[in-house]
């Protein structure tokens, strides 16, 4: 009877662990498919438009022109040139979640075009839903047909069955199994010794506190009263101060559905990257934020075209930014994007050091432009075109009730 009994069991554990496997695998194979489907089909999209433009005798204004009439599935199509400057632009970037395909020619220049997102997170659900419940249907009738193995009732699975709904409810603390109760069955001992790890690394996870993330605090921030008593300060001295903001849209989104190693990874390199186009152009970071970098440009030192120079370094950064996503759609990942916002303002500043105060008016200025602004554009306030009217093209835009200037092309040489 024992061993009947021993036999039983080893029947039992084992059709527990192979329909555990069954579902992970099924799930496994619907996940791979539904990315190597979606990824397929983006590469064909993008390759089907290349082939558009290749193979067209028009220029590049006709050929946008005769896309955006054939396919209304594209929103807009834009050139830029090997600098990422903005040539052309056809067709109206109205807010909606647009799928970005960037296109190189044979030139350097680079084709960007928004095209109406396809839907396939909900194809992609549904697919991984029926794998795990086709699946799990398995697993269900190989533990009916094993369990008529067994010589007798085996309530080792009941007392797991019995701790896992403990852990879904939240109730960690009699969740965890004594092995000595799986009696003889070696897996299902691992099986208890999994699960009451499983139970550990829960409660430990409970038990770390997320690190708080300071609020934003510009270190040239001082207050009227401080500037008034500090002997460096001269109150008749003023200039413009320029304040860039430069956003990762959808970032909460995107912090949830990719893999934290790799969104790490990616905001480490971006960061780098973007704060030397900044610092190249005279920019001071101010502050890396969670979806933002901030930085000011005429401050501490006086510079020549401030506000040039921040246009510039953030055409440039939004520029590093659409390679990164341009790489990213090539290897199947997801598309990150960003918006840019610029203001300026007349602040006093302090005699010789040149640190401004009340500095964090125009970051106020510039985090609410770059709110409100379209992604992939580099939008400024009223104040900074009219400083830089001469040397850029750009366009006005009413977002909300006030009025900015989309950035369309910056004059080559002046800084």
């Amino acid at each position: 009877m024992g061993a009947t009994s021993r036999i039983g069991s080893f029947y039992s554990g084992n059709a527990i662990i192979l329909s555990v496997v069954i579902v992970l695998v099924a799930v496994l194979v619907s996940l791979f498919n539904s990315y190597y489907f979606t990824s397929t089909v983006t590469e064909q999209r993008a390759q089907e438009l290349a082939r558009f433009f290749n193979t067209s005798n028009q220029n590049f204004s006709e050929t946008a022109k005769s896309l955006l009439n054939a396919r209304p599935d594209i929103i807009y199509v834009q050139l830029l040139n090997p600098q990422g400057v903005l040539q052309e632009s056809f067709g109206v970037e109205d807010g909606e979640d647009l799928e970005i395909i960037p296109l190189t020619t044979a030139d350097n220049n680079t084709i960007v075009l928004g095209v109406v997102e396809r839907d396939y997170q909900s194809l992609m659900l549904s697919s991984v839903l029926w794998s795990a419940l086709i699946g799990l249907g398995i697993s269900v009738i190989l533990i009916f047909i094993f369990s008529f193995l067994s010589s007798g009732k085996n309530d080792s699975i009941e007392k797991l069955i019995s701790g896992m709904k403990n852990v879904t409810r939240g109730d960690l603390t009699g969740a965890k199994l004594d092995p000595a109760d799986s009696s003889d069955d070696v897996a299902m001992i691992r099986a208890y010794e999994t699960f009451n790890q499983m139970v550990d690394r829960l409660r430990r996870r409970e038990d770390v506190e997320e690190e708080d993330i300071p609020p934003f605090q510009p270190t040239l921030i001082t207050s009227q009263e401080e500037a008034e008593e500090d002997e460096d300060f001269e109150r008749g001295k003023e200039r413009n101060v320029t304040v860039m903001v430069a956003k990762i849209a959808d970032f909460q989104e995107l912090s949830n559905t990719l893999n934290p190693s790799e969104f790490n990874t990616f905001l480490a390199d971006y960061r780098k990257a973007a704060s030397t186009i900044i610092s190249n152009y005279g920019g001071v970071i101010e502050a890396l934020l969670k979806d933002e970098i901030v930085a000011f440009f005429n401050a501490p030192e006086e510079q020549v075209h401030p506000e040039l120079k921040a246009i510039s370094s953030a055409v440039e950064v939004l520029q590093l930014l659409a390679t990164i996503t341009r790489e990213r759609k090539l290897e199947g990942k997801t598309a990150i994007s960003g918006k840019i916002g610029i203001g300026t303002k007349l602040i006093p500043v302090y005699g010789e050091s040149g640190v401004p105060h009340g500095i964090k008016d125009v970051t106020d200025m510039a985090r609410n432009i770059s709110e409100v602004a379209p992604i992939w554009r580099v939008i400024v306030s009223s104040e900074v075109f009219g400083l830089v009217s001469e040397y850029v093209e750009a366009r006005e835009l009413r977002l909300g009730n006030n009025s900015y200037y989309s950035i369309l092309g910056v004059e080559e040489g002046v800084v």
